[in-house]
């Protein structure tokens, strides 16, 4: 992740989805909001979410993401990219205060994530993330 380049880009990607199951579990926000650009939609709703699973004392187990392939295209050298991620996201359950199951996904999923990767100065930020579920 040092290098300003495709490999960079696509390994800010990919830790990046494996942020996700983490954020979750612990409640844990600091590397997320690190390389969260401050307009991702995406990255401000999992912040959201986040905030609001640790003001009504949940957490959440599993989910943990499974990354199928990657491919990245440089839309301006050595500033932008656009990577391409195929993953799946195992089950997952989330727990209220008193340890009671209040949300799952009970099978795993697969998506196709597309994810504007930036680099300003040394710093790498995802700019936004969309994703869809696949059969």
């Amino acid at each position: 992740m040092d290098q300003a380049d495709s490999a960079g880009a696509e390994a800010v990607a990919v830790y990046f989805l494996q942020l996700y199951p983490y954020v979750y579990a612990t409640n844990d926000l600091t590397e997320w909001r690190a390389l969260s650009h401050p307009e991702c939609i995406f990255c401000a709703s999992v912040i959201t979410n986040v905030e609001e699973q640790i003001a009504t004392q949940r957490r959440s187990t599993g989910g943990l993401v499974a990354i199928a392939t990657v491919a990245s295209t440089e839309v301006d050298p050595g500033k932008w990219w656009s990577v391409d991620v195929d993953l799946t996201q195992d089950p997952s359950l989330t727990y209220d205060a008193a340890g009671a199951v209040v949300d799952e996904v009970p099978e795993t999923v697969a998506y196709h994530m597309d994810i504007a990767v930036i680099r300003e100065g040394d710093v790498w930020l995802i700019r936004e993330l969309s994703h869809e579920r696949v059969p």
